[in-house]
């Protein structure tokens, strides 16, 4: 059940209420703009990095890259070229180029690289477990409709060959 607020009648929030609105809605607006502004230049940088590259010779780009701009990251460098390689000057609308645009020049940070997880044997896996799970579940709802005993010759000749892999896997461990 919802609590009743009760409000005095003479409270009125509403000139504090426009200003923040209106504040906040100047301020994304001013955003908006430095952000275009930065993937255009991000844009720039890039066709210039291209440029630069094709103009060196075989397997000196790295080497020109650390010498002459030592703040630019060869990984940068490379999230730069492909936007550039990638996006019209006019066109920034596409989402996956604006997406990448906005992970070049760091609006948005790039999502950590997943490590690979090491299996813990206490703890299972849903990746893996899934799939038997289902067959657990499948093999609960043919046991209740009758006896294992009572299943035709094949379909426990072939469970049984099924199930062959899972105990050598077992044994294993």
């Amino acid at each position: 059940m919802s609590e009743i607020i009760s409000i005095s009648p003479d409270l009125n929030l509403a000139p504090q209420i426009l200003e923040s609105y209106r504040a906040a809605n100047a301020l994304a607006e001013q955003a908006k703009s430095y952000v275009s502004d930065a993937v255009l230049k991000a844009v720039e940088c890039g066709r210039l990095l291209n440029q630069q590259k094709a103009a060196l010779a075989r397997g000196g780009w790295l080497a020109w890259l650390d010498a002459n701009v030592p703040e630019i990251s060869d990984r940068t460098a490379r999230r730069y070229m492909a936007l550039a390689t990638r996006t019209n000057d006019t066109d920034l609308t596409d989402i996956a180029t604006l997406r990448q645009a906005y992970l070049a020049t760091g609006i948005i940070p790039e999502a950590p690289e997943k490590e690979e997880e090491t299996p813990n044997p206490n703890k299972p896996w849903v990746k893996f477990i899934r799939p038997l799970d289902a067959f657990r579940l499948w093999y609960n709802r043919r046991v209740e409709k009758g006896n294992i005993d009572t299943w035709p010759e094949d379909s426990r000749r072939i469970l049984k060959n099924e199930l062959r892999w899972f105990v050598n896997l077992y044994e294993k461990l």
